[in-house]
């Protein structure tokens, strides 16, 4: 294994080591080697040596970071605020506006940058589902919530689908597993292109950044007034309540004499931190976790 660690500015550095009491390195009595990496060294090598040591010696090699490495050199690193083309922008921001039950959809190519789809959620009253590997990015707790898309989502995220007349999807990849519908107009929004129409075509497909497309439409939104979008709180709510009902069914239900999975997602919802973070291993614990836990707070897996 190989660690990373940060320590002061190479300066710094270098008069603790010029000092005749220079302290020894934290990491000695568990690492085989420990070397400081530079502005000018070279990094491939480094990091290369560090793993080979560590196989080779069977033991923890230490990287040491100072500071200033750990920044992006200036003008190496492009900006991504750029919107997409006016009209297509445009085109995009008409399907929204005439939509009368539109749904959101979010990936996890949304992680992180999850805040302003939150807000567009609430403009539109728009019900919002997540794919598996996005669960926990929206809060399940929050009445538009509607919980996983798919294989191991839920009845009321697939019943919202399935009434929707627009799927706006953020940084999804469309993967079998996710389950949405190629037949359903459909807005594709991400920043990888090869993700865009990757397993078939879509209505409008917007290459830019989720957070910067996201903030431009809700703007948008708000600017043009009216939108024909419905309130869909209460038919996401009616769907939760049919949807908790079969669960608390499943829990309850002992005839195969053992513990089913909506008694331990039940338990388990109730008794883990609002913010913990779960390992979930593969095989049916996975599909019982996206298709029945709940997040009370939104947190990444």
């Amino acid at each position: 294994m190989t660690a990373l660690s940060s320590s002061a500015r190479q300066r710094r550095l270098l008069d603790t080591c010029r000092s005749p009491t220079r302290p020894p390195s934290i990491c000695a009595d568990v690492t085989i080697s420990s070397e400081t990496v530079t502005l000018g060294s070279d990094h491939a090598e480094h990091a290369g040596l560090a793993m080979k040591q560590a196989i080779v010696g069977r033991g923890v090699t230490h990287l040491i970071l100072p500071n200033e490495v750990q920044h992006h050199p200036a003008g190496r690193l492009a900006s991504r605020s750029a919107l997409p083309p006016a009209d297509e922008l445009a085109r995009a921001i008409e399907m929204i506006q005439q939509a009368k039950r539109p749904m959101i959809v979010v990936g996890a190519g949304c992680r992180n940058r999850a805040a302003g789809i939150v807000a567009l959620r609430e403009h539109l009253a728009a019900p919002v589902a997540t794919t598996f590997k996005a669960k926990g990015l929206i809060s399940d707790s929050h009445p538009l919530a509607s919980g996983v898309m798919g294989r191991s989502g839920t009845p009321v995220a697939s019943r919202c689908m399935n009434e929707s007349d627009l799927l706006i999807v953020f940084g999804a990849s469309f993967s079998n597993h996710t389950g949405i519908a190629p037949y359903k107009t459909i807005i594709q929004i991400g920043d990888d292109p090869m993700s865009i129409g990757r397993f078939h075509g879509v209505h409008a497909g917007l290459l830019v950044d989720v957070d910067v497309i996201v903030r431009a439409i809700t703007a948008a939104l708000v600017e043009r007034g009216a939108i024909a979008a419905i309130d869909q709180r209460d038919n996401v709510a009616q769907r939760w309540a049919i949807w908790r009902a079969e669960k608390e069914r499943r829990a309850a239900d002992d005839s195969a004499h053992d513990i089913g999975a909506a008694a331990v997602m039940a338990s388990l919802t109730r008794l883990i931190d609002a913010d913990a973070v779960l390992a979930v291993d593969v095989g049916n614990n996975t599909y019982s976790f996206g298709r029945i836990s709940r997040r009370r707070a939104a947190r990444t897996m």
